[in-house]
């Protein structure tokens, strides 16, 4: 388990970090490209070298504090990405940001090798991967080493906080804002990823042990962790996939919510339904948006085709709307053009239907307004339609 988490969480930085150095412009690298795949490749190395089993693997080659050294150095330097990456996303344009740059580069290489002399200072003893230190100096460089990580991790991730939460204030609504949402939970999980090594500070004083690989608890924080990362570097992509999906579904939706209406017109004037290419009755979910076209131009050819037998529209008592007006209208004409009775409108009169809205949703947006009104109208009409699998349609034959 603790294996599988780690590499889980490895391969989808790993994968990460390899597509966006396949996919780099060959001209112009933006640094904060550059930054995002250290980081990636680096924390994806370091659950690789830190895994338990690993560890195991490379001893008859390595020593494990070696093996541990390089571990740490992996994952420090991802953090050192990090607070790049922050550093770039701060700046303003026409800002120079040298001066900070080479700051922090600094402290990275400072921290870098304060770690790895703590460590070899500390000559832990090693059993299966576990640290074990016999002398209280040993311990507390061990206890101190995890403090300087911890740190310094909670440093850059508070950094980058900071910086996403400056951007969010002022984004719009869209796939910006999600990416930097999605992000920001990436930091607080990762805050709790870290956080968590605070335990290896307690076993360590208090028992002079130590694991040099991470364990169950600390690999599926970090896997949550990058899953949300990599959710938030690539929101434009898993966005676009999703996005015909939940149109069709919306689309879909909004074809069944105009059913009530569309076979009240229907009963009278079969007519207005086009031909079909697929006589089967199945309306895949794919074909909803089509289908919800189809369906407007039909409730629309319905309505033009009533207009002899529709009244002059007036405003009319117990209609506050232009949603109920046309549905009362409608709901006239069809009792009127069952009945046969044909209207003669008064000159300048209008037909009673709305001007048409924009776009399809928002023709549906309409429609499915008239819809509930009509019902209201008409309480002979059942308000939805029998109920059928996800691709029916009740379209007459």
């Amino acid at each position: 388990m603790v294996e599988a988490t780690a590499l889980l969480a490895a391969t989808i930085l790993l994968g990460f970090g390899a597509r966006r150095i396949v996919t780099a412009p060959k001209a112009g690298v933006d640094p904060a490209h550059g930054q995002l795949c250290g980081f990636a490749l680096c924390m994806g190395a370091s659950l690789v070298v830190l895994a338990p089993a690993n560890l195991t693997a490379l001893a008859p080659l390595v020593t494990q504090t070696a093996a541990v050294l390089v571990g740490d150095a992996l994952k420090t330097a991802s953090l050192s990405f990090l607070l790049l990456f922050a550093l770039s996303l701060s700046a303003e344009p026409g800002t120079p940001v040298r001066h900070r740059v080479r700051r922090h580069r600094v402290v990275a290489w400072a921290v870098q090798l304060a770690s790895a002399a703590i460590l070899l200072t500390a000559h832990p003893a090693w059993n299966n991967g576990t640290a074990v230190l016999h002398a209280s100096a040993g311990r507390l460089l061990m206890a101190g080493d995890d403090a300087l990580f911890t740190g310094y991790a909670l440093y850059c991730l508070a950094v980058l906080g900071h910086v996403l939460v400056r951007h969010l204030r002022s984004a719009g609504r869209g796939l910006l804002r999600v990416g930097l949402l999605l992000a920001l939970a990436a930091v607080a999980v990762g805050i709790l990823w870290t956080l968590w090594s605070l335990d290896d500070m307690v076993g360590v004083l208090a028992q002079g042990t130590q694991d040099g690989g991470e364990d169950t608890l600390s690999n599926a924080l970090g896997t949550i962790c990058v899953s949300l990362a990599v959710a938030a570097a690539t929101v434009t992509l898993w966005s676009t996939t999703l996005a015909a999906p939940l149109r069709w579904l919306r689309a879909y939706r909004s074809h069944r919510d105009l059913e009530p209406l569309w076979s009240a017109l229907h009963a009278q004037l079969p007519e207005i339904a086009l031909p079909l290419a697929d006589q089967s009755g199945r309306l895949p979910l794919w074909q909803a948006e089509f289908a919800l076209y189809r369906r407007i131009i039909e409730i629309r050819d319905a309505q033009l085709a009533l207009r002899p037998y529709a009244a002059p529209a007036a405003p009319a008592v117990g209609a506050p709307n232009d949603a109920e007006r046309e549905a009362e209208a409608l709901a006239a004409a069809l009792e009127n053009h069952r009945h046969g009775r044909r209207r003669t409108p008064a000159p300048g009169a209008t037909s009673g239907l709305s001007p048409v809205p924009g776009t399809v949703e928002a023709e549906a947006a309409w429609l499915g307004q008239v819809t509930r009104a009509f019902l209201r109208a008409r309480p002979d009409i059942p308000a939805s339609p029998p109920a059928a699998s996800p691709g029916r349609s009740r379209r007459a034959r």
